[in-house]
């Protein structure tokens, strides 16, 4: 399944769920409609004084009565709906911080933490989806994680101590590469929107209990007799009535939610084991839960409400397994490993989880049988540049399909992507604080008098002592490979993602100059800026819109696309004319439209306020013109760096993550 087609997917099944959890709203009005009919009935019974008379006949329908309760019914569910939204709209980081995770520090000295950070790395270099950022949930010693956010932009993966203390580095990279599955699947935004509406449900419940609760702790006084205590029955029923619409409402909504839930587990599981081609890993993983005391159990209270983000089950499932959020280990364990004997990891009566080595505690992630063993190899000199300056072959219906997926190939290229960076740099890439010199660093010329004047605006700016940080990067920004900058780039986000409003305004300030200092932009300097900003974008404000359903609403925006990648690639006008022709065939509904534009209507400014509108396009735009603009770079057969960079920065764009391209199959 590519990425399109999951996110279609996901968008059917949000469909059917949206329906299922009408029905249940319905009948949660309903219910509180009878109820209410019932109270009713039984207040009319109370007449002045101390007499009291039979109810009255019930009417059952009574419209405005029920156009009453519909209403306040309604309003309850989606007020409180909302307030839950709200709080994950935050982010991913507001997710794990509610259940007491706490961000490890990217300047870690802790061997599995650090072995941790390089995992995630490895996958979001892979992916090319902005680094998550990394959370442990220190107090729980079971074996669990998940992943949340409402994009991959805020996504942030999360495992508990025992998972980070008592996995290989295998199984961890099989229970990362599942929450990463997650994140490309569309599976974290269907999350969040399945814990709102049940907690919306729930809240009915919840003000039942509260009554009950103030009238068994007397909080609850009215006037003394009979009257008072005719009343204290009424509000006794009506919080009792509550209690039970609420709960069996959020009964039916959790057997919905257990049913969704278990389904994508597999999906994930399978999913992960593609990722990674070892099945040994995350089955490794699942054997582990199976076998120690404690499983995959949570503590944490709060964990319940997200119970269905989590790799495995982190709760005592209820009602005989149905509102089970995981399918059993088992059945899990099985699908990953058909000829399983049955046996699950027995612990040892003492775990040592200290004693590791040097790249088994993740700070040299193995690259093969072929790899270099030894910590102190120059990173220049681990694996050949991966995007050399001479065109590569570039098959463009390959590079279309990679799109949101994940192969043992690309694994292994961000893997050699990361051994390729020198150490200086990835750490700083990390630091908040010397991120941004990262940055800036990428961006210096080499052309002294104009890396002077961008030194210069750098201490304008950001002051001397971010002219002395970059000066001692220097050496390390010397060594990294060109096809390096990108992925660099992605490590750093996290770090770049939450700064102060001012903080940030001067550092996009000094970027835009930086990029202008020669009075023009590169392809690579473009990229960079785009890929950055909009990530930024996403991280202020997660909601993606959808404005252009129609390929005739934005043929002009395709036609600068494929045009500024023509002439970007081509050598002459002939060239540049065959190579748009080979994408515009592509897209047959507005290929007459689709004509090569004069330079000076291509240019990258123009392309950028393209890309803006382009964002809000449909997905199967997104797709067909991700399509067309391979076979404008691919019309040749190869693809330059300068190519490679403009498309990633196309992708990233239209929010969808484009791998790294796969190295061409050495010659026999």
């Amino acid at each position: 399944m590519d990425f399109f087609e999951a996110q279609a997917h996901a968008k059917k099944r949000t469909a059917r769920l949206v329906v299922l959890f009408v029905f249940a709203v319905i009948g949660t009005v309903l219910a509180s409609y009878f109820a209410t009919v019932l109270i009713l009935g039984q207040m009319h019974g109370h007449r002045r004084g101390y007499r009291y008379d039979p109810p009255p006949a019930v009417v059952v329908w009574d419209p405005q009565l029920f156009v009453g309760v519909a209403v306040g019914t309604l309003a309850v569910i989606g007020i409180a709906s909302l307030v839950k939204w709200s709080q994950f709209s935050a982010g991913g980081s507001a997710v794990a911080e509610m259940v007491g995770g706490r961000r490890v520090d990217p300047r870690t000295t802790d061997l599995h933490e650090r072995r941790l950070l390089n995992v995630v790395e490895e996958m979001a270099i892979a992916s090319s989806v902005p680094t998550p950022a990394v959370y442990v949930l220190d107090d729980e010693p079971a074996l669990n994680a998940f992943a949340a956010g409402l994009t991959s932009s805020d996504a942030v993966v999360t495992v508990t101590r025992g998972t980070l203390e008592k996995l290989s580095r295998d199984e961890l990279q099989g229970v990362v590469a599942h929450e990463f599955s997650h994140i490309l699947n569309g599976d974290m935004r269907l999350n969040v929107r399945l814990t709102a509406i049940l907690f919306g449900i729930l809240v009915l419940g919840l003000a039942g209990r509260g009554i009950l609760y103030s009238l068994g702790r007397g909080r609850v006084r009215l006037g003394g007799g009979k009257k008072g205590g005719g009343g204290i029955a009424v509000i006794l029923a009506a919080g009792l009535a509550l209690l039970i619409i609420g709960y069996v409402g959020y009964f039916f909504g959790r057997l919905i939610q257990s049913a969704v839930s278990r389904q994508r587990e597999f999906l994930a599981d399978a999913s992960a084991v593609q990722f990674t081609r070892n099945p040994g890993g995350i089955s490794g993983a699942l054997k582990k839960i199976g076998g120690y005391a404690l499983g995959s159990q949570v503590n944490e209270g709060k964990a319940a409400q997200i119970g269905h983000f989590f790799f495995a089950q982190s709760f005592r499932s209820a009602f005989g397994g149905l509102w089970a959020t995981h399918p059993p280990l088992e059945e899990r364990i099985r699908a990953i490993e058909p000829q399983w004997d049955g046996k699950l990891f027995e612990p040892p009566e003492v775990v040592d989880v200290r004693h590791e080595s040097f790249q088994t505690a993740g700070f040299a992630p193995p690259l093969g049988p072929n790899a270099p063993a030894g910590p102190g190899l120059a990173p220049s000199q681990a694996v050949p540049p991966l995007l050399p300056a001479p065109p590569i072959p570039f098959q463009a219906a390959t590079a279309a399909a990679n799109a949101g997926a994940l192969t043992e190939g690309h694994f292994r290229q961000a893997q050699a992507l990361l051994e390729k960076m020198p150490t200086a740099l990835r750490e700083a890439a990390r630091d908040p604080a010397r991120a941004p010199m990262v940055i800036y660093g990428l961006l210096l010329s080499d052309d002294p008098s104009l890396r002077d004047k961008q030194l210069a605006l750098v201490q304008t700016h950001a002051g001397a002592a971010a002219t002395t940080a970059l000066a001692t990067l220097g050496p390390a920004l010397s060594q990294l490979a060109p096809d390096a900058r990108l992925p660099l780039l992605q490590l750093a986000l996290p770090a770049l993602s939450h700064p102060a409003a001012p903080e940030l305004d001067r550092f996009l300030t000094t970027l835009d100059e930086l990029v202008h200092a020669d009075g023009q932009v590169t392809p690579f300097e473009y990229a960079l800026q785009k890929v950055l900003t909009r990530h930024l974008q996403l991280v202020r404000a997660p909601q993606v819109r959808v404005e252009f359903y129609s390929f005739q609403a934005v043929a002009d925006d395709i036609s600068v696309v494929l045009s500024t990648l023509a002439r970007v690639g081509a050598r002459d006008e002939t060239q540049a004319a065959a190579a748009c022709a080979a994408g515009a065939a592509q897209l047959k509904l507005i290929e007459a439209r689709l004509t090569l534009l004069a330079p000076a209507d291509c240019t990258l400014a123009h392309l950028d306020q393209t890309l803006d509108r382009l964002a809000l396009a449909s997905l199967p735009i997104k797709k067909r013109l991700l399509d067309a603009a391979a076979h404008v770079i691919g019309a040749d057969g190869t693809i330059t760096l300068e190519e490679g960079e403009l498309f990633r920065a196309l992708a990233a764009a239209l929010d969808v993550p484009m791998p790294v391209l796969e190295a061409p199959p050495a010659a026999a």
